[in-house]
């Protein structure tokens, strides 16, 4: 099995109000695994598993903050959306899917705004529609973190085997590939620097 990893980034957030969004959103939504996998969904219909506050890692920089949620906890655009409803604002939420590729979900006050997957058709065929809005908006997210649209437009393309050797900038540690999301996560003001167990 790959690595399976999701971080959040929440701009202009201090720690403190961090940390209190992940904690609320735990005890409103967090189901264990085993929960879910009975058909005990979480309400609303946020699918949240196994979300343990004191176990996320949290850094403040002066843009925000960032956050590298726990080892098991699984939430994806249910995360994405919960947390930002929590916050009162916008929530970029990133992962890595089984160490084969990365992508992102943006919310803005609970409320859809952007998402990227660079490989859609992971799973299998997929219709144009569900590609389309797979894409990334990069005026989209340059806006939210106050970046130039230029310096992050190239990480928002779907992969293919001409991309695959390449890198989306020439300071770029990683190229199209999973880590892919540490060089992006850098353009955007938010390093990663979490401790690696």
């Amino acid at each position: 099995m790959g690595l399976f990893l999701q971080a959040a980034i929440l701009p202009g957030c201090k720690e403190a109000d961090a940390r209190a969004a992940v904690t609320a959103v735990a005890e409103k939504y967090s189901s264990s695994f085993d929960e879910l996998a009975k058909g005990d969904s979480a309400e609303d219909h946020m699918i949240i598993s196994d979300l343990i506050p004191d176990e996320c890692q949290y850094i403040e920089n002066a843009n925000g903050v960032s956050i590298l949620f726990n080892a098991g906890c699984i939430g994806y655009d249910s995360l994405a959306k919960a947390l930002s409803g929590e916050y009162g604002k916008a929530v970029l939420l990133l992962y890595i899917y089984d160490g084969d590729y990365w992508g992102y979900w943006l919310y803005d006050k609970g409320g859809f705004i952007d998402q990227f997957n660079p490989m859609p058709d992971y799973f299998g065929e997929v219709s144009e529609d569900v590609i389309q809005k797979s894409k990334g908006n990069a005026e989209i997210i340059a806006k939210y973190f106050q970046v130039e649209k230029a310096s992050i437009e190239k990480y928002l393309v779907h992969w293919s085997e001409e991309t695959m050797d390449e890198k989306a900038c020439e300071d770029d540690e990683f190229g199209y590939e999973d880590w892919q999301m540490a060089d992006f996560m850098r353009k955007l003001g938010y390093p990663y620097q979490f401790d690696e167990e």
